[in-house]
């Protein structure tokens, strides 16, 4: 496989499009707008005079947050840090975009990074292998798509169950008890923040302090912190626990206010001063119910009422105006029982999120043997994609160790971690069985030492 200098396969044509400031983007509109960030559309616009001059498909490089897209209509760009790229004919677009994906640039901060990518060589096998790795590439994104559609579905149904449950409860000020939340807490302790720096895994000389980002999304994300020497903390610090309520006491107009629940502890991270550990009175409000609750949108606007600073910058509440904010207190009973759905739910989504992993370590692992021209095709298709698509599909890729892998995840019979995370997944599983049962790909053995048929390829 040859390998070609940067400019012999992409083209930039950043120059000449019209950018678009953030503070100009819609939440709806008829052109979707491609900037830096995570999210794949930013935001949208109706002026069709800012869409891109790009060949499509073309490439959107983030020149500061390293993050590569792919889009194949019509769009615009943001304002900072965007790059445009369109292939040359030596490769497809989309196996450009699936190699940019994978390389690793020196680390230079928030330091624009475009003056590395383009001193990086690419592999370009002839346009058939290429079309094959993408089309694998494609099977491995889409069933890693699924997944998340299927966690997103889980946080929806969760949210319906409050709802379902306890209604509107700033709705019902005749049914249940309505007063300050000071009422039900007993403590409240905020972080110590220190600077750090943007790191992926700590070193034994190092902790963490939480971005404010760890709690914005509901769910406590320890991955979000930044890497702090040991030598240059010194207060007394809060480490997060498990069961531990956290809130965001400062943030901008959309998210200050935010709550997490911790299901872990961490002692190699701790909070920082812009948020809060609340401790409660649990024979008063359970913390599942105050997290939930906290969220409700007429509690919301009560934060948005006492709180400090510009809406267009950061705000902030303070802890006194805190503890006057007004919640129902619906019965304990009550709040107990939705922490038992809660807790079923965490631990499915925590199923979930390790059948994405593993489906993310495959990605990685296809990726890596591709690009090096390992790939055996028909081979490189692991069990989860596998089982995503009809027995044909499995028949012609699957070899022996496909097969037993299925046979060792069916094995004891159940849902968990170590199997299948969900009922439809486990239900194919069986049914690919029988079939290969009946083609004599499996077969029925007797095992002396555990005394039971046994199935073996």
């Amino acid at each position: 496989m040859e390998e070609l200098p940067f400019e012999k396969c992409f083209i930039d044509v950043t120059g000449g499009n019209i950018k678009i400031k953030q503070s100009n983007y819609k939440e709806t509109g008829q052109i979707p707008i491609i900037d830096q960030g995570k999210k794949l559309i930013g935001g949208y616009t109706d002026d069709k005079n800012t869409i891109v001059k790009c060949k499509i498909p073309c490439i959107i490089y983030g020149d500061h947050s390293r993050n590569v897209k792919y889009f194949d209509k019509d769009f615009a760009i943001g304002a900072d840090g965007v790059k445009l790229l369109e292939s040359t004919n030596k490769i497809i677009p989309k196996y450009g975009f699936y190699f940019l994906q994978t390389v690793k640039l020196p680390n230079a901060g928030y330091d624009r990074s475009f003056k590395y990518l383009k001193r990086i060589n690419i592999p370009v096998p002839d346009v058939e292998t290429q079309n094959k790795i993408v089309a694998i590439l494609d099977k491995a994104n889409g069933i890693l798509d699924k997944r998340e559609k299927t966690i997103a579905q889980y946080d929806e149904l969760l949210s319906a169950t409050f709802l379902d449950m306890f209604g509107n409860p700033m709705e019902r000020p005749n049914q249940w008890k309505i007063s300050p939340i000071n009422d039900c807490i007993e403590k409240i302790t905020a972080g110590s923040s220190y600077g750090g720096e943007d790191k992926k895994e700590l070193q034994d000389d190092e902790l963490g302090v939480i971005k404010i980002s760890a709690v914005t999304k509901g769910i406590f994300n320890p991955e979000e912190y930044k890497a702090v020497k040991k030598d240059k903390i010194k207060k007394q610090l809060v480490h997060p626990r498990k069961g531990d309520l956290l809130f965001s006491r400062a943030n901008t107009l959309e998210l200050v206010g935010a709550t997490s629940i911790v299901h872990e502890d961490y002692d190699q991270l701790f909070l920082p001063d812009k948020i809060w550990r609340i401790d409660t009175n649990e024979t008063l409000i359970n913390k599942v119910y105050l997290h939930y609750v906290l969220q409700n949108k007429d509690v919301k606007k009560s934060f948005l009422s006492i709180a400090t600073g510009s809406s267009s910058s950061m705000l902030n509440i303070s802890m006194n105006k805190f503890r006057n904010i007004l919640i129902p207190y619906p019965s304990i009973e009550l709040q107990k029982q939705f922490e038992v759905k809660y807790n079923k739910y965490i631990e499915t989504r925590r199923k979930l999120n390790l059948s994405k992993e593993s489906i993310e370590t495959l990605q990685k692992a296809l990726s890596q043997l591709a690009f090096k021209g390992d790939l055996e095709f028909g081979k490189g298709i692991d069990l989860e994609v596998l089982l995503e698509n009809d027995y044909n599909f499995f028949k012609e890729n699957s070899n022996t160790k496909s097969i037993q892998l299925l046979l060792e995840r069916l094995d004891k019979h159940e849902l968990n971690d170590k199997k299948f995370s969900e009922q439809e997944v486990y239900d194919k599983a069986k049914e690919f069985v029988f079939e290969l049962l009946k083609e004599g790909k499996v077969v029925q053995i007797f095992d002396k030492k555990t005394k039971r048929v046994k199935l073996t390829t």
